[in-house]
C-alpha cells in the first residue's frame, strides 16, 4: 500500500508544475500572436502610405513633365523661328559664292587649250580642285555653324529638363520615396523566434529592398535623365562629326570622277585623251566609293549596338 500513496503524493506535488508551464505557454503565445497582429498592421500601414505617395508622386510628375515639355516647345519654336532667317542668309551667302566658284571650274573644264600638254592637265586638275575644296568648305562651314547652333539650343532644353527632374526628385523625397525602408521584424519572446518568425523577418528584408527598387523605378527618367541627354548630346557630336568625315574622303573622290568625265567630254572634240588609263581608274574610283561607304556603315553599326547598350546601362535601375 505504500508505493500507490507514494505515487499519489508524486503526481500531486507534480500537477501545480504542469499547470504554471502550460498558463506560461499560453501567456507568450498570446504575446506573439500580439506582435505579429502589430507587425502586420505596421506593414499594412507602410504599404498603405506608399501607395498613397506613389499616387501623389505620379500626378506631380504628370503635371511637371507636361510644364516643361511646353516649355522646351517654346524653346524649339522660337530657335526654328530664328533659324528660317538665318539659314537664308547663309544660304544667299554660301550661294553666291557657289556660282562665282562654279563659273571658274566651268571656265577651266571648257577651256581646250587645258587639255594640250601634261603640264597644263595637272594645273587644270589643281585649280579644279582648289575651288572645289573651297566650295566644299563653305558647305562644311556652314553646317557646323548649323550644328552648333542645335546642339545650343538642345543644352536650353537640357537646363529645363535638368530643374525639372531636381524639382521631381525633391518632391519625391519630401513624400519619403527616396528613403530606405527599416524592416518590420519580430523580436524574440519567450525563449527565442519561431520557424514562423525567422520567415517573417527573413521575407521582410527582402521586401524593404523590393520596395525600395520600385521606387527607384517609378522615379525612372529623373534620376537618370541627366546622365542620357548629356550622353545624347555627345553621341549627337560624334554622328555630325563622322558625317562630315565620310562628305570629306567622299568629296575627294567625286571631285577627280568629275575631272575624268569631263576629260573624257572634252576627248570627243578631238583631244589626246588615254581611254583605257580612264576606264582603270574610275574603276578604282567607284571601287574605293563603295569601301567609303562600308567602312563608315560598319562605324554606324557598331555604334548603334555599342549605343543599345550603354542606354540600357544608363536606364536600368540599380
Amino acid at each position: 500500500m505504500k508505493f500507490p500513496l507514494l505515487l499519489l503524493i508524486s503526481l500531486a506535488v507534480a500537477l501545480p508544475a504542469s499547470t504554471s508551464y502550460a498558463a506560461d505557454d499560453k501567456t507568450v503565445k498570446a504575446e506573439r500572436q500580439k506582435a505579429q497582429q502589430l507587425r502586420q498592421q505596421q506593414k499594412n500601414d507602410r504599404n498603405s502610405e506608399i501607395r498613397d505617395a506613389s499616387s501623389s508622386f505620379r500626378e506631380f510628375a504628370r503635371d511637371i513633365k507636361q510644364e516643361y515639355q511646353e516649355n522646351a516647345r517654346d524653346l524649339d519654336t522660337e530657335f526654328k523661328l530664328q533659324q528660317v532667317d538665318m539659314n537664308a542668309e547663309r544660304d544667299a551667302k554660301i550661294a553666291e559664292t557657289e556660282i562665282e566658284l562654279r563659273q571658274k571650274i566651268s571656265q577651266l573644264m571648257l577651256n581646250p587649250n587645258q587639255t594640250s600638254d601634261e603640264a597644263a592637265v595637272e594645273q587644270l586638275k589643281t585649280d579644279t580642285k582648289t575651288y572645289s575644296d573651297q566650295i566644299f568648305e563653305i558647305r562644311k562651314q556652314a553646317a557646323m555653324e548649323k550644328h552648333r547652333e542645335f546642339i545650343d539650343n538642345e543644352l536650353k532644353k537640357h537646363q529645363l529638363l535638368n530643374e525639372r527632374d531636381e524639382t521631381a526628385l525633391a518632391m519625391a523625397s519630401d513624400l519619403g520615396l527616396r528613403s530606405q525602408y527599416e524592416p518590420i521584424l519580430a523580436t524574440p519572446i519567450g525563449d527565442g523566434l519561431t520557424k514562423q518568425e525567422k520567415s517573417w523577418n527573413e521575407r521582410e528584408k527582402k521586401e524593404v529592398v523590393k520596395l525600395f527598387k520600385s521606387n527607384q523605378r517609378l522615379m525612372g527618367e529623373f534620376l537618370y535623365g541627366k546622365e542620357l541627354r548629356q550622353w545624347e548630346i555627345e553621341n549627337k557630336r560624334e554622328d555630325f562629326d563622322l558625317k562630315w568625315q565620310k562628305k570629306s574622303e567622299l568629296h575627294a573622290l567625286n571631285l577627280e570622277q568629275t575631272f575624268y568625265s569631263s576629260m573624257l567630254m572634252q576627248s570627243s572634240t578631238g583631244a589626246e585623251f588615254d581611254q583605257q588609263a580612264f576606264n582603270k581608274r574610275i574603276s578604282e574610283m567607284q571601287k574605293q566609293n563603295r569601301l567609303i561607304n562600308i567602312n563608315y556603315k560598319k562605324i554606324h553599326d557598331k555604334n548603334r549596338i555599342k549605343r543599345s547598350e550603354k542606354r540600357r546601362e544608363i536606364t536600368t535601375i540599380k
